[in-house]
């Protein structure tokens, strides 16, 4: 679908999980051409930043320091490192026509747009992901490499299955009406899946999307607008 992704390296981070989005991102870039590289810094083209906790759920008031320290670590600070080092590597390549010199793309969610109850450690980490972004795209935008976030809304991996659990008890729900009240309130009537990510994660790797940085694209089927 993208042809000016044939041959680009890329790094997806918490890939590792079975039908879960990293798995997805990696097969829908392998399946453009993209060439993926584990435990490998040198020649970067893209990064996807993936990898994350969501499931160190409950009220603000009971959390400790540990549990928000592990969430941080991981979706931010995590983030940040793994950025840190790629965009490194990005600067000492040649700017491609038409393309750049490199993306990354960060997976945040609709968390980083809108709080919610018993999440404040996932919602504080995707926001501040988004404000990362940000800044990234604004320093290095005029060496032609783009920084994106896509934000999906809820979508049930293994670990979704786990959070709809969670959450439907937490309401006194049934999981079957719990996922009922979310697609009632999704404009396209269904719940994100694996694949919907991924193809927005190609996207914004491909050079149909050199001309875009620093934003924080929803892909929730029209449940978060902002």
């Amino acid at each position: 679908m993208y042809p000016d992704l044939e041959g680009k390296v890329a790094i997806v981070t918490g890939a590792g999980r079975h039908k879960g989005l990293g798995e997805a991102i990696a097969r829908k870039l392998a399946a453009d051409g993209v060439k993926l590289v584990i435990h490998d810094l040198g020649e970067v083209d893209i990064l996807v930043n993936n990898a994350g906790v969501g499931y160190l759920f409950g009220p603000l008031v009971d959390a400790t320091q540990e549990m928000w320290d592990t969430v941080l670590n991981v979706n931010l600070r995590g983030a940040f490192f793994a950025m840190k080092h790629a965009i490194r590597q990005m600067q000492k390549q040649e700017i491609e026509e038409g393309w750049g010199r490199g993306r990354v793309v960060s997976v945040g969610s609709r968390g980083s747009k809108s709080g919610s109850a018993l999440t404040s450690s996932y919602i504080a980490s995707k926001h501040g992901l988004v404000g990362l972004t940000r800044s990234a795209a604004i320093e290095h935008g005029g060496e032609q490499i783009t920084v994106n976030a896509v934000c999906p809304n809820h979508v049930t991996t293994g670990l979704g299955s786990w959070q709809n659990e969670f959450m439907a008890e937490k309401r006194g729900q049934s999981v079957e009406d719990y996922l009922a009240a979310m697609r009632d309130r999704i404009p396209l009537g269904r719940v994100g899946e694996v694949e919907d990510t991924a193809n927005a994660c190609a996207f914004l790797c491909s050079g149909q999307a050199r001309y875009i940085t620093g934003e924080a694209m929803n892909v929730s089927g029209g449940e978060e607008m902002h």
